[in-house]
């Protein structure tokens, strides 16, 4: 699989050069997401036994392992079952503070459709943030799955958000940073990592279950 990721991944970087302006151009009426449409039938056992199997497979959707620094520490106030949410330790009752929140997302896409999951996430971003200047770029994780990275940078408030998708099949583990400016200036000036860096950090050393 290394092998055929490897020779589509020069493909998948040429293309995020035009992700933003194509996405920018497609009509808001064509935002691509994906949709479930219910299924009805007169026998009320096949929708059971569909119910059934959506449940089991829900269940067992595969997740993947990742550690974030020492000194950002899980907020169990602000976190839920499928959102993780860290704080710099010692601010995790502050407010306006700068935030990593780890979380993962089905999508209706392989990891060879990376084009089109790649898309669905920028259209998605700009539409959510038409004042913001959004900015694409993409790496490898240490255990070589694609990283795709997204910003949203509006300069009238006083953070961006950053995200970082590591792509898998039918899924992505997702972390956004949220990076409060002055809070990221004083970081770098005392040599410390800054969220932004906290969160590529994070992203690149994750690995899906069952990865060597």
């Amino acid at each position: 699989m290394a092998k055929m990721k490897d020779k589509r991944w020069a493909v998948w970087m040429a293309g995020l050069v035009l992700a933003a302006g194509v996405a920018a151009e497609t009509a808001p009426g064509s935002l691509v997401r994906a949709e479930e449409f219910p299924v009805y039938s007169e026998d009320a056992s096949v929708i059971d036994e569909d119910s059934a199997a959506a449940e089991t497979e829900s269940s067992t959707k595969i997740e993947g392992t990742y550690s974030v620094l020492s000194d950002w520490v899980l907020v169990d106030a602000q976190s839920t079952e499928a959102e993780k949410v860290y704080k710099q330790s010692g601010y995790e009752a502050a407010e306006n503070t700068s935030t990593l929140t780890c979380s993962y997302l089905d999508t209706s896409y392989t990891v060879f459709e990376y084009e089109q999951l790649r898309d669905m996430l920028t259209n998605n971003l700009l539409y959510s943030n038409v004042d913001a200047q959004i900015s694409t770029s993409a790496v490898y994780t240490d255990a070589k799955d694609y990283l795709y990275i997204l910003t949203a940078d509006d300069s009238t408030k006083e953070y961006r958000d950053i995200h970082y998708y590591v792509v898998g099949d039918l899924r992505c583990f997702c972390i956004e940073v949220r990076e409060y400016r002055a809070e990221a200036e004083q970081m770098s000036a005392a040599n410390q990592k800054t969220p932004e860096e906290v969160g590529l950090k994070t992203a690149q050393q994750f690995v899906w279950d069952g990865e060597e």
